[in-house]
């Protein structure tokens, strides 16, 4: 039994076709100027997509004739589009259906005249611009003789139906594509044979499609339902010869081509790897030797480097040598080297091996020292500068390092020389009359002197440690910021040193009617610490809850054990206290809370910046709580040590310990007038 052959792709194709058209055919019961609109778009966009497929695949393409097919049918799309939007219940020109048929017939009839002479440049070499904008002019002429001077004969008459021109145009359009039909069924052009089948199925769809379109009469009928389904199904046949033609056959003969060139570059390629790997194994050879070399080395043909060993990139830290090929050797030099290497590369007797030389080679922001021997060379490229470098770079940090411990050691000299006689030249003016006030108050006690005379001395001598204060002051800050201050630090007993401070401004608390009061919860807590520091720490703290207190107030200095390892010093007045405005900036330098002409109270507003700063140094740290009128409470806190008794025999206090105290009290509280 005889089997006919089935093939697969044909049969799917067929599928395909089926369930579009019933697909279509149900959609056109619900809604027929929908289902018309499908249509045409589909139609649109088919042919627009063809011409926009040609436009950019002329230059691959000996034969040009299917990329005309595609502008005509582009321009049919443009036609095809204003019929979509004159079509009765889409119409956005007038509300009658004669101006969308008229722009059907002229669509037809560029495309017959378009594709019958189209037919007679099979093979030919045609101008694609020129036949673009012939097509062009034509349709721009046609749509203006219809949406414009309204010239073409009318195509249907509502309530009658279509009209003797359209009826005689569809039966020229047949007898049109009946002639197309025979000449490619005659043709034995090669490129019309390979697409017989589906050329003969176009031509015969459209055909069809125009003799249903002759004989409806409602433009909502069956038979122009059926006739677009002709329609579209010539336009998809149509569609599927032209792009193959255009896009698919082209694209062939370019990857057979392409095939064969690939077949004849591997058979040389073949030839090559021989004499590469032949090249390969001497220049590996090379390059072994070269790296094995334990200086760097640098070829330079026309101010561009060539090449370098791994010894040189390993010098500047280079992993990729690709980084380094081809950049200008100028680049990787400092520039004032850059006359040094010009200088060699115009001199004379540059054939001469020349003598090592210094130079700064850059490699992203790294500066490094390199001592560097060139020699210039002629080979059949022509010149070129063969360098080998040696670092130097520990020998240059050395030399570095030597001047600048010189530089050093001179800065710190003149440093010291200038706090020193800075210190000096402040103080002793300040001593000075301040010793004279001293032996003159001796003899004033015992002379009855009037009392204005002691008054004005006594405001001498305030204001005289209020210099040395202030002074004191600025130089210890100045000291502590460019790292000169130097702490004399020993294992003390905190308690004793802040209960000793305490105890000493007694005089001057009561003399402003304020009550002090000192507790402590442990008696003895050390801390590596040097007590003039906290004795300072202590008084300006102190003077300043003196200073903004109230009369009939008080101050609390309470120490407590905060954690194992830190102890707690609490100073608690019920003074002003601070605003809240200025919580932020009270450890600021020069920061005064009042800095009103009529101020009650004096100070130089560096005294508790200088107080976190001495703080910080002994590894401990000052916060404060204050609410404004009700009082201010300072809290330092210091790690504490472990002490033995030889550790602590630095604890035992002179003689003068207290007197001393008393001086520190008398200068602190200088700013408080009685």
């Amino acid at each position: 039994m005889y089997k006919f052959p089935i093939n697969r792709k044909k049969v799917i194709e067929f599928l395909h076709i089926a369930s579009m058209c019933i697909f279509l055919y149900l959609f056109s019961k619900q809604s027929y100027v929908t289902f018309h609109t499908i249509i045409e778009i589909i139609t649109v966009v088919l042919g627009l997509t063809l011409m926009l497929i040609a436009l950019g695949t002329t230059k691959i393409c000996d034969n040009n004739y299917f990329h005309v097919l595609a502008i005509i049918f582009g321009f049919i799309g443009v036609i095809d589009l204003f019929h979509v939007l004159t079509y009765k219940g889409i119409s956005a020109f007038n509300n009658d259906s004669n101006m969308s048929v008229q722009l059907s017939i002229l669509g037809t009839y560029y495309e017959c005249i378009m594709l019958t002479l189209s037919s007679i440049y099979i093979n030919k070499k045609l101008n694609f611009n020129k036949v673009f904008i012939l097509n062009f002019a034509i349709v721009i002429f046609g749509l203006s003789s219809i949406i414009i001077v309204d010239i073409f004969p009318n195509c249907y008459i509502e309530g009658t139906g279509l009209t003797f021109f359209h009826e005689i145009s569809e039966y020229i359009f047949s007898l049109c594509f009946l002639s197309i039909l025979f000449r490619i069924i005659k043709s034995k052009i090669e490129i019309v044979k390979e697409n017989k089948v589906d050329l003969i199925m176009a031509s015969i769809f459209q055909m069809t499609s125009f003799l249903l379109f002759t004989s409806y009469n409602d433009i909502y009928g069956g038979i122009s339902l059926v006739g677009h389904l002709f329609k579209i199904l010539a336009y998809y046949y149509g569609f599927k010869v032209i792009f193959k033609c255009i896009v698919v056959n082209p694209y062939s003969i370019l990857f057979k081509k392409l095939n064969h060139k690939v077949s004849e570059l591997e058979s040389v390629n073949k030839n090559l790897i021989k004499a590469n790997q032949k090249a390969h194994t001497i220049e590996q050879l090379h390059e072994k030797f070269i790296n094995f070399i334990p200086d760097g080395i640098l070829v330079v043909r026309e101010k561009k480097i060539e090449s370098a060993n791994k010894r040189f990139l390993n010098m500047l830290e280079i992993n990729d040598d690709k980084k380094l090929l081809n950049m200008n050797f100028i680049d990787i030099i400092d520039s004032s080297y850059l006359e040094i290497f010009q200088s060699r590369v115009n001199n004379m007797d540059k054939h001469i091996l020349e003598k090592p030389q210094q130079y700064e080679f850059i490699w992203e922001n790294k500066r490094k020292w390199f001592e560097v021997t060139s020699l210039i060379v002629n080979d059949e490229s022509g010149e070129y500068l063969i360098s080998t470098i040696r670092d130097i770079e520990d020998r240059k940090k050395a030399e570095e390092a030597e001047q600048l411990l010189k530089l050093k050691i001179k800065e710190e000299t003149m440093k010291d020389e200038f706090f020193a006689n800075m210190s000096h030249e402040l103080r002793t003016p300040i001593n000075v009359i301040y010793s004279a006030l001293q032996v003159e108050n001796n003899y004033l006690k015992n002379e009855n002197i009037n009392q204005p005379i002691i008054k004005y001395n006594k405001i001498i001598r305030q204001n005289c440690l209020r210099l040395i204060r202030l002074i004191n002051n600025i130089i210890d800050t100045t000291r502590i910021e460019t790292s000169f201050f130097k702490p004399n630090y020993n294992i003390e007993n905190i308690v004793s040193i802040v209960e000793d401070i305490t105890m000493s401004i007694v005089e001057y608390v009561e003399s402003k009617k304020i009550s002090l009061i000192f507790d402590t919860e442990i008696e003895e807590a050390y801390v590596k610490c040097d007590s003039d520091l906290i004795e300072r720490i202590m008084l300006n703290i102190l003077s300043n809850a003196v200073k903004y207190g109230k009369e009939g107030g008080n101050i609390e200095v309470y120490i407590h054990q905060s954690s194992e390892d830190n102890i707690s010093i609490l100073i608690k007045d019920d003074g002003i206290g601070i605003a809240d405005e200025m919580k932020n900036k009270i450890f600021d330098r020069f920061l005064k809370v009042d800095t009103s002409l009529s101020r009650k109270t004096e100070g130089s507003g560096i005294g508790l910046s200088l107080v976190k700063q001495l703080v910080e140094m002994h590894n401990g740290t000052i916060t404060f709580e204050s609410e404004l009128n009700c009082g201010t409470e300072f809290k330092v806190t210091f790690p504490v040590v472990e002490y033995t008794l030889e550790a602590c025999a630095t604890i035992e206090k002179p003689i003068t310990y207290q007197k001393n105290i008393i001086e520190s009290a008398e200068i602190e509280f200088s700013d408080i007038y009685y």
